[in-house]
């Protein structure tokens, strides 16, 4: 027989140690009664259970709580990610992330080279998810990984800004001397596309004619993302006749 349900809304004693009761039912109904109390005192413990929680459900739940006093989950969370084991760090990053506080960003900023992967793309996600603009200029530094599944996050991550990171990306496409970061930084603005990416159709077009062939595609597939503009259409119609790069001409006469 499944043991009867306490009520926790008057008990936050009962309901954090509740919250290490081995039947995930239990844990989840006591923090569900701790995220209706939203107490700041209690967010230290609750943090502590959060990186231990086994359950994802459950762990969600927890998180949910914990956004309901920030200030102190945002202590609770910066204070592990130095000490704690790679799967606490990626759980408090998961968190800061869902809290949006741009006073976290220094801390979050400091594990985006992490040398554990995860935690480096959940650094580079969490940065994106808070959304302070000053942060741009870090994300675009690190363009251009050789790795693919490094490479997707941080496209992920920066697109999230949309416009508002479009010139940084497009000093990056115009100026960066390796080609996989302008390759990269194209696209970055190929996923972000219109109308967000539309100031950089000029810096795209330039890039149609880059002396790597990487660059130029990726330009052009960018570009397509841009023909409702008329100066990525008529970059388009160009290379569509003139190019002597065979995929740069095949998408471009497939855009019009």
């Amino acid at each position: 027989m499944n043991e009867p349900r306490k009520s926790f809304a008057d008990d936050p004693p009962a309901a954090l140690a509740a919250l290490v009761h081995p039947d995930k039912d239990m844990r989840q109904h006591a923090a569900v009664a701790l995220g209706q109390r939203a107490d700041p005192h209690l967010a230290p413990r609750i943090a502590e259970l959060l990186w231990q929680e086994p359950d994802f459900f459950v762990r969600e739940t927890l998180t949910w709580v914990l956004t309901r006093t920030p200030e102190a989950a945002a202590d609770a969370a910066s204070s592990v990610l130095s000490v704690g084991d790679v799967n606490t760090r990626l759980q408090a990053l998961h968190l800061l992330s869902k809290l949006s506080d741009p006073n976290t960003v220094r801390v979050v900023a400091g594990f985006i080279d992490d040398v554990d992967t995860r935690v480096a793309d959940k650094a580079r996600w969490a940065l994106a998810r808070i959304a302070d603009p000053s942060v741009i200029p870090i994300l675009v530094d690190r363009l251009g990984d050789t790795d693919q599944t490094a490479r997707d996050a941080m496209t992920t991550a920066l697109s999230q800004f949309g416009a508002p990171a479009v010139p940084t990306i497009g000093t990056a496409l115009r100026t960066a001397e390796d080609p996989s970061v302008r390759a990269h930084a194209a696209d970055v603005l190929c996923f972000i596309g219109a109308p967000g990416a539309h100031e950089a159709a000029p810096a795209l077009a330039d890039a149609l004619h880059d002396n790597h062939p990487d660059v130029r595609l990726a330009a052009t597939l960018a570009l397509r993302e841009l023909t409702d503009y008329p100066a990525a259409r008529e970059a388009l119609r160009e290379v569509s006749l003139s190019s002597d790069d065979p995929r740069v001409r095949t998408v471009a006469r497939l855009s019009l």
